[in-house]
């Protein structure tokens, strides 16, 4: 039989936000405080010991082997109480996919005013794609609208026009993934409902600014087996996707290219020796280990070479899909990288050169609580991202708070809620 976890009067406004990655299996229960911002309450993390390939779950019994490990570190006095409907899963895997949807409807009033029920109609012919019977809806986002085909919008309430277009970003993922991650989770004793959202839009929520989301900006979260991305503008969400490319990937290269072990160049890579030794004056790496267990003095072009290769095939893969949409132009805020990978130093610069564009790393801000655990806080930006997004969700379903969509669409249940700022109606599971 498994545990029920009881939620007590004091974990009302509790959240448990969980996140299965390749290298670790983490947990953060958080809550708001009085002004409605996040906070974390607790956090624990312990690897995934390859029950986690890629983002997705290969091993359920040893990945929830490990995921009541973490959740007992998380409640150490076992009460793993969670209000029901108060748990977040980000997911992930190469199933993830996104698609744009186009609705339009004509404007035959004599007014040609663009009405609740216009939008309405137009959204929800933008959703309506058919999904094959192996995927399901995972989240659902405004992109934008346009008036007459001519002119962008992000709120065409009261504008005059013939025709009114929209265009929803949809985000699916392998159905029998996503019911895996809730079974794995539910048969742990949790009978509350699971909220999961694509990770790359966690982590873009976490460390996005404002001024980044309202110009443009692409988000690249680099892990240690994928690479997630989304670009944002005007709070809508133009593209998203995973390259099952990432720090792993790079890891191999230089243990195959340089004879060396692959537990030797995850180190190498996340301690950053590379640029310690550059930093120094010096040319050379000294490794033990490899095939002849010798000590080796390896020049640091030698790891250069291998490292410039494999990011710059990575990142001209992302440019070619930024450019597939014809979305080059909709950057205007540059680039914002985040995840594990953006703490090596080679990345910002191989991604300005590729990408030809302004970049910078992305932590997480306006999150307080325990966080000693946390840091870097890139290292956890889908996570945290998570909890902002739980957050916020507590505050419009707990408090009665709604953004502006949800006050210019009142009364007719949140229908197309679905912008960056306004999470509530965004979770389609």
């Amino acid at each position: 039989m498994p545990r029920r976890r009881n939620m007590g009067a004091a974990e009302k406004n509790s959240v448990l936000c969980i996140e299965f990655g390749t290298s670790k299996i983490s947990a953060l229960r958080g809550t708001v405080d009085k002004g409605g911002n996040p906070v974390v309450v607790n956090f624990s993390s312990a690897p995934s010991e390859n029950s986690v390939c890629k983002g997705e779950i290969v091993d359920v019994s040893a990945a929830s082997a490990i995921l009541d490990k973490v959740l007992a570190r998380l409640d150490p006095k076992g009460g793993r109480g969670t209000d029901k409907g108060r748990i977040y899963c980000s997911v992930s895997g190469p199933s993830i996919r996104s698609r744009q949807g186009e609705g339009n409807v004509m404007i035959y009033d004599g007014d040609r005013q663009v009405t609740r029920n216009h939008i309405i109609e137009a959204v929800e012919k933008a959703e309506s794609i058919a999904l094959p019977p192996e995927q399901i809806a995972l989240n659902t986002f405004d992109s934008y609208f346009m008036l007459d085909s001519r002119y962008r919008t992000a709120n065409p309430l009261g504008h005059s026009a013939t025709r009114l277009d929209a265009f929803v970003h949809s985000i699916s993922a392998d159905r029998n993934r996503i019911d895996t991650v809730r079974s794995l989770i539910r048969d742990l004793g949790f009978d509350g409902s699971v909220s999961c959202v694509f990770s790359g839009i966690g982590s873009l929520y976490a460390v996005l600014r404002e001024d980044e989301k309202q110009k443009g900006a692409l988000l690249i979260d680099i892990g240690a087996g994928l690479t997630e991305y989304a670009l944002v503008k005007q709070d809508g969400i133009l593209l998203s996707g995973v390259i099952p490319v990432g720090m792993d990937n790079l890891a191999n290269d230089l243990s195959l290219g340089l004879d060396l072990g692959i537990d030797q160049c995850r180190k190498f890579l996340w301690e950053n020796q590379l640029e310690r030794v550059t930093e120094s004056g010096g040319s050379f790496l000294e490794f033990a280990g490899g095939s002849h267990n010798v000590k080796r003095r390896i020049p640091t072009g030698s790891f250069e070479k291998i490292i410039d290769a494999r990011l710059s095939e990575l990142f001209s893969i992302l440019r070619e899909k930024v450019a597939e949409g014809g979305l080059s132009r909709q950057i205007e805020s540059g680039i914002v990288v985040t995840g594990g990978g953006a703490l090596f130093s080679s990345v910002p610069h191989t991604l300005r050169s590729v990408m030809g564009l302004h970049v910078r790393r992305g932590d997480v801000t306006d999150v307080s609580g325990v966080l000693n655990d946390l840091a870097p806080s890139c290292r956890y930006a889908s996570l945290l991202g998570l909890l902002k997004l739980a957050s916020e969700d507590l505050e419009i379903n707990g408090n009665g708070k709604l953004g502006q969509m949800g006050d210019m669409l009142e009364g007719v249940g949140g229908k197309i809620m679905r912008k960056l700022k306004d999470i509530k109606g965004a979770f389609k599971i």
